[in-house]
This record gives structure tokens, C-alpha cells and sequence, in this order.
């Protein structure tokens, strides 16, 4: 027998010929190689009385993972028993795995030597007559595999070799990490993301391993999030960490790139098949052929197929296809920039964002690129801090940016701070360039009108100057959300991510970065305010934003203004204006002129006709004229004491806000206003309403807070079918008219801090209210026969600081109520017996009835 060793192999097979050569070992081979692993097999048997070959022992020593396969007659084969042997001793030397598979044999009559398997193996030593110290040095080894934790095909699926198979090659992956995707050594923060996405596949994920799928329905993840935060590096590790589990894997890279290359789909198609099933490409003509292929060569075979930066489902359906075709408990990854990526597949389908690291792992990342370690020192920390916060904790921009800082010296650090607050490392502003590229032309304006101008502000007002100006901003918007290059918070604000700004920002630089006067957006202060004095202004400025500080006296002429013909935004701060517009700035829809210090009579006039928004909070009189198309209104802090707008005017308004108008003493009819659904009068003088509020139809939000004048409601309030917010706190109201008994979608009710004495009869049917704030209302009683049962909706009752000495029993059939205040009602002896998942807060008597809890840290529960 000659055996050939040509170099290292991954795996050694070491089995007895005769019992499984032709089957369970052929197979188990082909399965191995088919997955790209080097393994050795050894054809020949021993011949009596020969050793084993030099050759022989290189392979099993320079194999990763040695499988001996213990059959029946294993123990009866000297060459096993040899190869054994020097497997054995090779873990012991260089830590090889060994995966032992116990083929139709009782481990324990291996590991005893009893049995037929130990009557086989002693006869071989008998017959052979072998000498003492090599039976031993035999039995040994036996006892030591038949202890070890092996694979027995007896207890594998009810003895099924395929499946026996197929947990071998998985764990031979496993340990080889044969198909790892290359991932960076500098990994910070990510477990706790893979464990996530681990149970969004439904994988038994334990100690960072996989473990099984738990359930053979499909499932895919959809991995999302802004450019840079680290989709993909995520994407990677959990394939890595998952791969071993399937019977086929496929990893494709930057999909929506090569998708638009010349035959970029039957590239895609081919590539996937050829890894999942090892087909060569050539074997296919078309894409067509090859979809039809996968339908018919993978439906059996379980699948594990990641696809990295798909930019829209279409592309995702067409590459891998009805994913439902792949075999039971597939799983597919997908990484986009798209939020909605998987509307289109049929198996269960979740969805993942990344978004930026936390601080003190944003600080490890950058100080393993930045030093070369895991901290930073004392030194250098504040500087570190300053750039960690200019890349917005972003980690390719943290990496890039920590890599070129590598021992460079502190003045190289502080000029890349400096150029990091003005637009992001190059590196990253690739990626997001070809983000921004993939916008289509009405969603790049709105993404840099957010950028430059309305962080913070609220959507729904910069949507009516979008909408006029036939952005179809709703689309827009989502386009943006779903893209994660902006978000919107809880209370409708608008939302981007810091390099996303300095990316906008930049881009709108780049329209001409010598001359300002010729971009489309000016937001920064010092270029607007020299455009404006050196009377620079261009047809090509779309919007302008000013921010003085309050009190600065800076005056504008009205010449400066000329040339901006099509400036649709413009904010002023507290800049007044010489001399009256000839030409009245026709395109401007919005108009933000705050703290407005000039005179009425020295106001400029501004072509208010096509104005949509006009917010002049703070500022003193103002002469609100003939507004026809303004549907935003914001006189906060004004010094007006009069609200009247003429016939005609204001048809298209949806909110008027007039808050802290101390001297607003007289509101006219309201009537002409039937867009109106938003009114906020929050500390006016004011004693009385209108009747004509009750005419407001679609009015949904009325706030009437610190207007302590005002001691009643109009009876026509029941006719506002549309309120669903009313907030009368500390108002001088004492009671409300029945009439209220017909707002049947109002859904919160805040009377805090008013003189009323009774809980109102006509509040006790409406069906959609949730919240009722009457705390502080130090009169407020319950009566005895007061029936809350018709509020089913109701889920928060504020009764603190009032006079209540007992709530009705009625109270308890309220299926919905989640948190009950009673903070200081010192009249209060006991409470109904409520639900335990009601939080009660503030109840401290002694006297408790059956079933109410109280715990301690009740009363520090925050309400949000």
C-alpha cells in the first residue's frame, strides 16, 4: 500500500473498510468535500504486522478535525486502533477537535470494551499477539473515545444517516468557520444586536453560538438603518455565527450596485445557485432558466441566503425568488438602507434597525483605530470626546476617522475636529452620496430644507409649505423615513442624525462654494446676514434664516430683498425692515418673523396673499391683514389685543396659535374659519368665546390654560363633533354646559387647577375619552350617584389635591383604567377593590379595602 500526502487537509476520516466504506463514509465524504473542505480518506487497510506510514501520521497531524467513525468491527482493525491512537495524541499536542461518531455501536460497550465490539477487539490482540504495553496503550484510547462526547447514529433522527450526516458537516463548518465573511478584529457593542436579530430568525442562540432553529416556517430579518451605522458588519457576524445550521448558504454583496450593471440580475441568480448548490454558472443560458432551477433544486433544502444592500424589494423577489419555495426553516438576511425591504416576501418577515453606537462604546471603537487600544488616556480624552461627538457615534466615521488620526500629532487632531464640524469624513460622505443619489429630485429638497432649516420643527407645519409648493411631501417624508436619513419624535418633531446634517449642509455648499449668494438654502448666519447688507441676494436663494439673539437691533432696507424672487422661506428673527417691498416676495410661503420690534406702521408689506405660514411670536401689534391661502398662524407673545379677521381671510387657516398674549382681550367671529383645527388661546385676557366657536367643524384641539378670566363655555360647544383635546386648566371655568354630552370623540379633558365642584354628569357617556386631568381642583367632589360605567375608554383618572371623599363603585367596571391619581386627597378613607394591573399612586391611609395594593414605590411612578 503507498499512500500520497500532497500537503495539509482540514479533516481526517479514520473507519474500518468493511463496515462502512461504500455508504455511510462515502457519503459523509462526498458531503464534506461538496462544502469546499480538504479531507483525507485512507482507502487501504493496514496490512497485518505493518505500522503505520510517515505519511500516514503527517496527514492526521496537520488535519483541524480528525472523525473517527466507531463501527462494530472498528476495535477489531489495527490500523484504526493506530490511527486512533495518534488522533488521540494529537489532541493532547495540538489541541485537535476531535468529532467521534459511534456508527450502529453502544458507546458504552466501546467504553467498557464489552460486548461483541470488546470480544473483536481481543481477539485481534490474541491472535495477533500483540505485546502488553501496546494492548494497553489500545484499550486506552478505546475507553478514552467511548467517554468522549460523540455523535451516536442511534439517537440521531431514529437512526437516519442523512440527518446524522448533516450534523457532522455542520459542525465541521462550525469549527473550521469555513464560509466566514470577513469581518473586522475592532468589533465593539454588537452582541447584544446579534442576540436581537438571533430571535427575530427564531434561533436557539446560547453562550454567542447557535444552536438549532426552533421552527421550520421561513423567516427573514430585514437589517435597516442610515448609511455607516454598521448593517452589513452586523449582517456578517450573524451569518458567521449561523451558517453551520443549513444545508446550502449563499452570501451576495452590494446587490443594489451590481443589480444595474449589463446582465446584473442573471449574474445575481447565477451566483446564488452556484453557492447554494455548487452548479456552474455556465450550465445556465438565462436568468430565466436559472429562477426555474431554484424552484426545483432548493424546495427540499434548508437555506441560509444573506443579500447586502438591496435598495427595493423588487430586486430582492427577483434574485432569490419566492422565498417560500426554499425548504422548511430557511432563513433569509437582507441588509438595506429601506425600511419596508421585506413588504413583498411571504414567509414571516422582521424587521432591525442599527442605529448609532452608545457613547461609551462609540469611545472604545474609535480609541482601537485612533491608539491601538481599548481606552483612551487622560490626555487625550477631551479632544477624543469633541471628535467622537462631531461624528454624530457613527462607526464608519468613527473608524475612518480614528485610523488617519493614527500617531498623528494633537494639531492634526484639532484641524480634523474643525473640518468634522463643518461636513463628514470623506470616506462617509461617499456612502451618503450615493444615498442621496438614489433620492428622486422632489425628496432631495425636503432632505435639505430638514438639514439646513427644521431639525426640531414640527412636520405637519413644514408640510403645508411642501405641499404648496408640490413637493408631495407625505411621500417625501416616508421616502426619507423608510431610508432612515430622517426620523420624527414622539411630539411630530422632525429629526436627523449629525452627519446627515453636516452631509446636507455640504451639499448645499457645493452648489457654489465661493459665492453664497448662489445657493439655494442660506441657514448660516454670518453668509445670510452679508447677502442681505451687501444687497447680494440671487433668484437662486429658495429659503433664508437669520438668529439673532433677542434685543439685537439690526435693520434691513427693503432693497436687499429685491432680488430673492423666489425665496419660499424666509426667517427674520428679530431683524426689522426701512421702507415698504415694491416687489412683495411672490413665491414666499413661510415667513418666521419672531420678536419683530418695529412699529405697525414702519411693517413692510410682504405679498401675504400667497403666505402659508406666518409665525411673528413675540412681536409687538401686528397688522395680521388679508392672509387667503395661510394655514399656519403663530402670534405667541404678541402684544395684540384684538382678533378679527376680515370676510374672506383665513378660509385655508388649520391652526391658530396666540399663547402668553397678555393684552388679548377680544376674539370676533370665528365662523369663516372651517379649516380651523387647531386653537390655542393659552393665557389670554379673554373673558368670553365667541358663540360662533361651536361653527368650527373640523376643530380637533382647543386649548384654553391660564386664561383666568374666562369663567364659562359657550352652550355651542357640544356642535364641535371633531374635538378630541380640551384643555381648560386653570382657567376661571367652574363648570361646563351639558352640551359637552355630544363630543363623542373627545379624548382628553384637562380641568387641573379650576374652581369646578362636581364631577360633570355631562362628561359620564363619552365613549372615546381616555384621560381626565381634574387634579388641583381643591372644590371638586364625587357624587354618591355619579356612574362612570359609560366611559369605557377611559385609561387615566387625575384626582389629586381635591375633595373626594370616596370614588363610586362604578369605577370598577372600567376594563381600561391603567393609572388612578389621588396624591393628597386627604378626605379619602378607602378605595374600591380594583384590578392589580391598575397603578394607584399616592393612596397612603391606613385604611385599605380587600384587594387594593399600595406599594411604596407606587408614588414615584412618572406618567408620560
Amino acid at each position: 500500500m503507498s499512500v500520497i500526502f500532497s500537503g495539509s487537509y482540514e479533516v481526517f476520516l479514520s473507519f474500518r473498510g468493511p463496515d462502512t466504506r461504500k455508504k455511510f463514509t462515502d457519503c459523509l465524504y462526498t458531503s464534506l468535500t461538496e462544502k469546499g473542505i480538504r479531507v483525507f480518506r485512507d482507502n487501504e487497510d493496514l496490512l497485518v504486522g505493518k505500522k503505520i506510514m510517515p505519511s500516514l501520521t503527517e496527514a492526521i497531524k496537520q488535519s483541524k478535525i480528525a472523525i473517527p467513525i466507531i463501527s462494530k468491527g472498528y476495535g477489531s482493525s489495527k490500523s484504526c486502533l493506530m490511527e486512533l491512537q495518534q488522533i488521540l495524541a494529537c489532541r493532547e499536542k495540538y489541541q485537535q477537535v476531535i468529532i467521534p461518531i459511534f456508527y450502529d455501536v453502544d458507546i458504552s460497550h466501546v467504553k467498557g470494551l464489552t460486548g461483541s465490539f470488546g470480544k473483536s477487539f481481543y481477539e485481534l490482540v490474541k491472535n495477533e499477539r500483540i505485546d502488553r504495553k501496546r494492548i494497553d496503550e489500545w484499550e486506552k484510547a478505546l475507553r478514552d473515545i467511548g467517554g468522549a462526547r460523540g455523535l451516536p447514529l442511534a439517537e440521531t433522527n431514529d437512526g437516519h444517516e442523512g440527518r446524522l450526516i448533516q450534523e457532522v458537516v455542520s459542525k465541521v463548518l462550525l469549527q473550521l468557520k469555513k464560509r466566514d465573511l470577513l469581518v473586522t478584529d475592532n468589533l465593539v457593542g454588537i452582541n447584544h444586536h446579534v442576540e436581537e436579530i438571533m430571535r427575530l430568525l427564531d434561533v436557539d442562540f446560547r453562550d454567542g453560538q447557535a444552536v438549532e432553529t426552533f421552527s421550520n416556517v421561513g423567516r427573514a430579518v430585514g437589517i435597516f438603518g442610515m448609511p455607516g451605522v454598521g448593517k452589513t458588519t452586523l449582517a456578517k457576524v450573524v451569518y458567521n455565527r449561523l451558517y453551520h445550521l443549513f444545508h446550502g448558504c449563499a452570501y451576495l454583496e452590494n446587490v443594489r450596485e451590481r443589480y444595474t450593471q449589463v446582465e446584473g440580475l442573471k449574474t445575481l441568480r447565477i451566483n446564488l445557485i452556484f453557492q447554494l448548490g455548487n452548479r456552474r454558472s455556465q450550465e445556465f443560458n438565462t436568468s430565466d432558466e436559472a429562477m426555474y432551477y431554484i424552484k426545483e433544486r432548493f424546495s427540499n433544502m434548508k437555506v441560509l441566503i444573506f443579500l447586502d444592500d438591496v435598495n427595493d424589494s423588487e430586486q430582492l423577489t427577483q434574485i432569490a425568488g419566492d422565498l417560500t419555495d426554499y425548504g422548511p426553516g430557511s432563513r433569509i438576511i437582507v441588509t438595506s438602507r429601506i425600511k419596508d425591504i421585506l413588504t413583498k416576501v411571504k414567509v414571516i418577515a422582521q424587521k432591525y434597525e442599527v442605529e448609532a453606537m452608545e457613547e461609551g462604546q462609540a469611545l472604545e471603537l474609535f480609541c482601537k483605530h485612533a491608539f491601538g487600544k481599548d481606552f483612551v488616556g487622560d490626555v487625550d480624552r477631551t479632544l477624543s470626546s469633541a471628535i467622537i461627538s462631531a461624528t454624530g457615534r457613527l462607526p464608519l466615521a468613527l473608524e475612518m476617522v480614528g485610523s488617519c488620526l493614527f500617531l498623528k500629532p494633537k494639531e492634526v487632531w484639532q484641524d480634523t475636529l474643525e473640518k468634522l464640524k463643518d461636513a463628514p469624513h470623506e470616506k462617509v460622505k461617499e456612502v451618503l452620496k450615493m444615498c442621496y443619489g438614489d433620492l428622486e429630485e422632489n425628496h432631495r429638497k425636503i432632505f435639505l430644507d430638514i438639514a439646513c432649516f427644521f431639525i426640531g420643527k414640527d412636520k405637519r407645519i413644514a408640510i403645508y409649505m411642501w405641499e404648496d409648493c408640490k413637493f408631495f411631501p407625505r411621500e417625501g417624508i416616508e421616502a426619507l423615513l423608510v431610508r432612515s436619513l430622517v426620523k420624527v419624535g414622539e411630539n411630530n418633531e422632525l429629526w436627523m442624525h449629525d452627519q446627515l446634517k453636516d452631509f446636507g449642509r455640504e451639499i448645499v455648499r457645493e452648489e457654489n462654494p465661493e459665492e453664497p449668494c448662489r445657493r439655494s438654502r442660506l441657514w448660516n448666519h454670518e453668509e445670510a446676514i452679508a447677502t442681505l447688507r451687501e444687497r447680494k441676494g440671487t433668484g437662486k436663494v429658495q429659503a433664508l434664516g437669520l438668529t439673532f439673539d433677542h434685543g439685537t437691533d439690526v435693520c434691513f432696507s427693503c432693497e436687499a430683498f429685491y432680488p430673492l424672487c423666489n425665496l419660499r422661506f424666509l426667517k427674520l428673527g428679530c431683524a426689522n425692515i426701512e421702507g415698504r417691498l415694491q416687489n412683495p416676495l411672490p413665491n414666499l410661503r413661510w415667513l418666521d418673523w419672531r420678536i419683530c420690534t418695529g412699529k405697525p406702521s414702519e411693517l413692510p408689506y410682504f405679498n401675504v396673499e400667497n403666505l402659508i405660514i406666518l409665525d411673528l411670536s413675540g412681536s409687538l401689534l401686528p397688522d395680521l391683514g388679508y392672509m387667503k391661502a395661510l394655514k399656519e398662524l403663530v402670534i405667541d407673545g404678541t402684544s395684540i389685543d384684538t382678533i378679527c379677521f376680515r370676510g374672506g381671510s383665513m378660509e385655508q387657516l388649520e391652526t391658530l396659535s396666540a399663547c402668553k398674549c397678555a393684552r388679548l382681550e377680544h376674539i370676533y367671529e370665528l365662523d369663516h374659519l372651517q379649516s380651523l383645527s387647531n386653537l390655542a388661546l393659552d393665557g389670554a385676557a379673554i373673558k368670553t368665546l365667541p358663540v360662533s366657536i361651536g361653527w368650527l367643524k373640523k376643530l380637533q384641539r382647543l386649548s384654553l390654560k391660564d386664561c383666568d378670566k374666562l369663567t364659562e363655555i359657550p352652550r355651542s360647544i357640544g356642535n364641535l363633533k371633531e374635538l378630541q383635546f380640551m384643555d381648560l386648566s386653570n382657567s376661571g371655568v367652574d363648570e361646563l354646559p351639558h352640551s359637552v354630552k355630544h363630543l363623542e370623540n373627545l379624548k382628553v379633558l384637562k380641568m387641573k387647577g379650576t374652581h369646578i365642584g362636581k364631577f360633570p354628569e355631562a362628561i359620564q357617556n363619552l365613549p372615546k375619552l381616555e384621560e381626565i386631568d381634574f387634579s388641583l381642583c381643591r372644590n371638586l367632589q364625587i357624587q354618591m350617584h355619579c356612574d362612570l360605567a359609560g366611559l369605557p375608554s377611559l385609561r387615566v383618572l387625575k384626582l389629586s389635591y381635591t375633595r373626594i371623599s370616596h370614588l363610586p363603585d362604578s369605577i370598577r367596571r372600567l376594563s381600561n383604567l391603567k393609572i388612578l391619581e389621588v396624591h393628597d386627597c386627604k378626605e379619602l378613607q378607602a378605595l374600591p377593590e380594583f384590578h392589580p394591573s391598575v397603578i394607584i399612586l399616592g393612596f397612603q391611609k391606613d385604611v385599605h379595602s380587600p384587594g387594593t395594593v399600595m406599594p411604596d414605590d407606587c408614588r414615584s411612578v412618572a406618567l408620560k
